[in-house]
């Protein structure tokens, strides 16, 4: 009897969390005699369930599998030669209003319109766990961009990413070749300056009479070497300097772009830079980045004429404290451009101060309110009239409210001020043409955005 019963518990022991039918069994060490009920002398052995149960459990087994397998079977295998693929994309979608300063040919002096102002879809692929390739796609259709002419339709679609990072190539440093990260705007934009969905951070901003900066942008072609340790980090690069989204070719002679940044981490959190968690984490840095460039072409020519040359030169002095309950920034700028032909008053031939504060305030769990504040002075080297020597000087406001939905959505209201000096000259821009007032006067502007990340 001993051996049957000890038979029938060995195909029948399973466990008591998986199957809630269950019985408790007690032995007796002296007979070898199984009961279901504890009494002198019994030992407890466990809980125990029947074969029925173990047979019923095997089926619903077997059923999950069998769904499970007919479910994949409508899903399409993805194939690479990387370790792993990760997805995620990056979208503003917005309703602009604005009110200029000066009116166009038509005497028309507004616009209003809903904006794709940022499309990021991106991959990387990762080789091991810290090595990638990383493809990043950027649609973008705003009612002021140099990146569209008046007459296109969908939205072009542009590279904006496409490099490769490898690891620690050097003590705590990585490396980005290809169309790579431009060592300061993203650092501004996800230390600082968290709300590039309804404004570019100063440097890469047009808002006044003329180009008051638009110093640089976030990408090129070239490479990035990127160092981050507890107290300080830093990004040092060299590019072509045209930018991921211009239609300016390399042409002869043009010179290669230098480019850096190097920040102190008071809060010894370095490591985590562009990572924070503004809600939760803590950090102050204090930052000096810029460029020098050489020998750069105006137009998209292979002329090498010196009057079609110019030379660039920007140094920015920047500083952020966050915590929880609020962020606070400031920085100064100051850029020069020069020509070698001294008749070319206007054109890369000026002088850009320009300062900015910008604040967070977290009021309560998921609103913030938002503030920023801008000036430049920009003073023409060669201008034979005194009276417009400064003619591009701005200030621009920007104010808003945002709230967030979720980890993904955020929903944002916001407004934009800008003051210039000369309110009368209605730009021609290429992109713009003689009949659109234009994003270079006076504005106000009303925004709605809603910001998704996933």
């Amino acid at each position: 009897m001993k051996k049957v019963v000890l038979s029938a518990l060995a195909a029948t022991i399973v466990t008591s969390a998986v199957y809630a039918e269950s019985m408790t069994l007690f032995s007796d060490p002296k007979t070898g005699q199984v009961f279901t009920t504890a009494g002198e002398g019994r030992v407890e052995m466990g809980d125990f369930v029947d074969a029925k149960t173990v047979d019923m459990a095997n089926r619903e087994q077997s059923s999950a599998l069998s769904e499970y397998q007919d479910n994949m079977k409508k899903y399409t295998n993805v194939s690479s030669h990387a370790k792993k693929l990760d997805f995620s994309g990056t979208h503003y979608f917005g309703l602009t209003s604005n009110n200029y300063g000066a009116k166009d040919a038509h005497g028309n002096d507004n616009s209003t319109g809903f904006e794709l102002r940022r499309n990021y879809v991106q991959v990387k692929a990762f080789f091991n766990d810290k090595d990638y390739f990383r493809v990043t796609l950027d649609a973008t259709k705003e009612l002021e961009t140099a990146q569209q002419t008046v007459s296109d339709g969908p939205a072009n679609v542009i590279v904006k990413y496409a490099y490769l990072y490898l690891d620690k190539i050097l003590p705590y440093t990585g490396v980005e070749i290809g169309i790579a990260h431009r060592p300061w705007i993203d650092y501004e934009e996800h230390n600082s300056w968290y709300y590039r969905s309804i404004n570019k951070v100063v440097l890469e901003d047009k808002f006044g009479q003329s180009k008051v900066f638009d110093a640089m942008n976030s990408a090129d072609l070239g490479v990035n070497f990127q160092t981050k340790t507890p107290y300080f980090s830093s990004e040092i690069g060299l590019f072509n300097g045209e930018g991921y989204h211009s239609t300016t070719n390399q042409g002869r002679n043009d010179g290669l772009s230098a480019e850096w940044r190097l920040t102190g981490h008071v809060m010894g959190n370095g490591e985590h830079v562009g990572k924070y968690k503004v809600e939760k984490d803590t950090y102050a840095n204090v930052s000096f980045a810029g460029l020098a460039t050489s020998n750069r072409g105006m137009t998209d020519t292979t002329d090498i004429n010196a009057s079609t040359r110019y030379n660039r030169n920007l140094y920015v002095l920047h500083a952020v404290y966050n915590q929880p309950e609020f962020l606070i920034a400031a920085q100064i700028d100051r850029m020069s451009d020069k020509t070698a032909d001294t008749s070319l008053a206007n054109s890369h031939n000026y002088d850009v101060t320009a300062w900015s504060v910008n604040a967070e305030y977290r009021p309560m769990e998921k609103w913030t309110v938002l503030g920023r504040f801008d000036h430049a002075d920009i003073t023409y080297k060669n201008d034979p009239t005194s009276d417009a020597k400064n003619v591009g000087d701005a200030d621009q406001f920007i104010y808003g409210v945002a709230y967030d939905y979720n980890k993904n959505v955020k929903f944002i209201a916001s407004g934009k001020t800008v003051n210039s000096k000369d309110t009368t000259v209605v730009p021609a821009n290429s992109f713009e043409g003689a009949t659109t007032a234009g994003n270079q006067n006076d504005k106000q502007s009303w925004m709605l955005t809603t910001e998704v990340n996933w």
